[in-house]
């Protein structure tokens, strides 16, 4: 049993991937310092939280990934346990209640990472837009300050404000575990020092930074040409036609994260609208006042949640030229070709290395075709 179970609940596109990345990254330094990172292998605590927040009590046991995940973190005897998962952050009262009573001789406290709203809009529509999304990023600018039209704008308001009205989020949790249990990590400006984050996770998390080796900032958000490739792609009919599955291993997987992504340095940066600027600035000052009223511990500076001026002019993805769109196709196909050939040659090496059952059958057809397999199936009947 830990004596402190750290949940690290979000919020997305606030440096929780790189957190992660630098935490799995440095498992073992960590677990030879005393802290646990559950799950078996890297995604077993999204799979486990997933899992638990689509679970409804009225139809039965918890899935077993959850009471898995939590055994694991029971029967730890070093000095703490992280768990990183941001899907955390708009868990109800109810599924906050079953988190908390998951560790019931531990100290459950509660990290929320937070960002500037200026620059959450724009990487909060390109990660919609690898999840089959279709809104323009105007659209989605406008759904998230309340100015959209009817239920597609409402749904827009949704989509963001769940995963990112800190206020409420802190409150929640603060009413599960106790104010001094609870604290905001605010994500440095743009050009600060690209460790300084992991700095203040690990002050968050009673970790020695001197043990860990951060390593580079993980950049998996897409630039203009490519988010807007991915929404014009979202509309075609074959690909609406494809599995949640299927679009996750082709298209998100495939091409978005593998392919599109290595892009983004040679792309235009998404930024916010111009016509959102001063919305974004009152809305900085809202979000502020919430977060210092709930009374929670501040590591970083909330200054940090206030718009900052950009160095890159306005985009409208959807205007961008054509022939910047088509660069970015184009590096698609190929990036695709290559991970295709790649996965063939990998299926012939299969193929080629029977094993099991598969290798009793091959080996005799392989030596003297199927009159060899037939006199091998004799002798074995005989024994």
């Amino acid at each position: 049993m830990a004596p402190v179970v750290y949940l690290h609940i979000g919020s997305p596109k606030t440096g929780t991937t790189y957190v992660q990345d630098v935490l799995w990254n440095n498992r073992e330094t960590l677990e030879a310092d005393g802290v646990l990172l559950p799950g078996h292998y890297r995604y077993a605590r999204v799979q486990a939280v997933r899992d638990l927040l689509k679970w409804n009590p009225d139809e039965g046991e918890q899935p077993e990934t959850w009471p898995r995940l939590v055994g694991e973190v029971n029967r730890w005897e070093g000095r703490s346990v992280v768990i990183s998962q941001e899907f955390l952050c708009w868990a109800t009262d109810e599924q906050i209640k079953i988190v908390v009573d998951s560790f019931p001789e531990s100290t459950v406290r509660v990290v929320l990472t937070v960002r500037d709203v200026a620059r959450l809009v724009p990487a909060q529509w390109q990660t919609a837009m690898r999840q089959r999304n279709t809104w323009t990023l105007d659209e989605y600018a406008d759904g998230v300050a309340g100015t959209g039209d009817g239920k597609r704008g409402k749904r827009l308001t949704r989509h963001f404000w769940r995963r990112h009205d800190y206020g409420p989020i802190l409150q929640r949790w603060v009413n599960a575990v106790g104010v001094d249990n609870v604290c905001v990590v605010t994500l440095p400006a743009s050009g600060s020092d690209p460790e300084e984050l992991w700095r203040r996770f690990c002050l968050a998390t009673d970790i020695d930074p001197a043990t860990t080796t951060p390593g580079e900032a993980s950049h998996e958000s897409l630039g203009a040409a490519s988010a807007e490739l991915m929404r014009r792609l979202n509309e075609l009919p074959e690909v609406k036609e494809l599995t949640i599955q299927e679009y996750h291993k082709s298209v998100n997987g495939a091409l978005s994260r593998r392919v599109l992504g290595k892009r983004r340095s040679r792309e235009p940066s998404l930024t916010l609208p111009e016509a959102h600027r001063e919305w974004a600035e009152r809305e900085s000052d809202r979000v502020i006042d919430d977060i210092m009223a709930v009374g929670v511990r501040v590591i970083g500076d909330l200054e940090d949640l206030r718009q900052r001026t950009s160095s890159s002019d306005a985009v409208a993805p959807e205007d961008l030229p054509t022939a910047e769109l088509l660069a970015a196709a184009l590096d698609g196909l190929a990036g695709l070709a290559t991970e295709h050939a790649t996965l063939v040659k990998k299926l012939k090496k299969r193929e080629d290395k029977p094993r099991g059952r598969k290798k009793q059958v091959a080996e005799p057809l392989q030596r003297g075709g199927l009159a060899e397999l037939r006199r091998v199936w004799r002798r074995r009947k005989k024994r």
